[in-house]
């Protein structure tokens, strides 16, 4: 038994004196990331205002009002958070009518610092925030993922509804530093 445990050890002292190490160096890069989509693409935003009864006030009669809006960030962490923000980039809301934008909570398979969002406000050509406090996170791509948004008119004024008036509007939503 003895004998067995001499040669074992010897063994051992033989594999270890034959080994020999070597290193490599490995650099790694992550670039800053900002990036925006919103899904479905290629599709457009559509509300229109009808009645269907006499003395009854009109409303939104709802076709394609939503969107979802995905987005990926990297920042270095000395960085400052990011937000998202909206505006009217062309065309006018006609007259007497709201567009107002609704941004849900974040809904899907995305982790990291998502933001937080401010909930509803009425566009406008000024740049308005719908989500601040972006860091580093990615929302999932596609329908499900991020933040939905849901467009929707309001009547402020009936007296000046031009029923006859129609207006296409493009909206731009940017992905910025803060």
């Amino acid at each position: 038994m003895k004998k067995l445990i001499y040669i074992i050890c010897g063994l051992c002292a033989i594999s270890s004196f034959g080994q020999s190490q070597g290193s490599a160096n490995a650099t790694f890069n992550l670039s800053q990331v900002a990036m925006l989509d919103l899904e479905p693409d290629n599709s457009t935003v559509t509300l229109s205002l009808a009645t269907n009864e006499a003395g009854e006030k009109a409303a939104m009669v709802t076709a394609n009002n939503k969107k979802w809006l995905n987005f990926s960030s990297a920042v270095s962490s000395t960085a400052s958070a990011r937000s998202i923000s909206v505006k009217i980039d062309g065309g006018q809301v006609p007259s007497g009518i709201y567009l107002k934008l609704s941004t849900s909570n974040v809904m899907g398979i995305g982790q990291g610092v998502l933001g937080s969002p401010v909930g509803i406000l009425t566009l406008s050509s000024a740049p308005q925030t719908i989500i601040s406090n972006i860091r580093g996170a990615y929302t999932g791509d596609g329908i499900g993922n991020g933040y939905e948004l849901t467009y929707y008119l309001e009547i402020f004024d009936y007296k000046l509804l031009d029923f006859n008036q129609s207006a296409t509007l493009t909206i731009t939503l940017t992905l910025s530093d803060l």
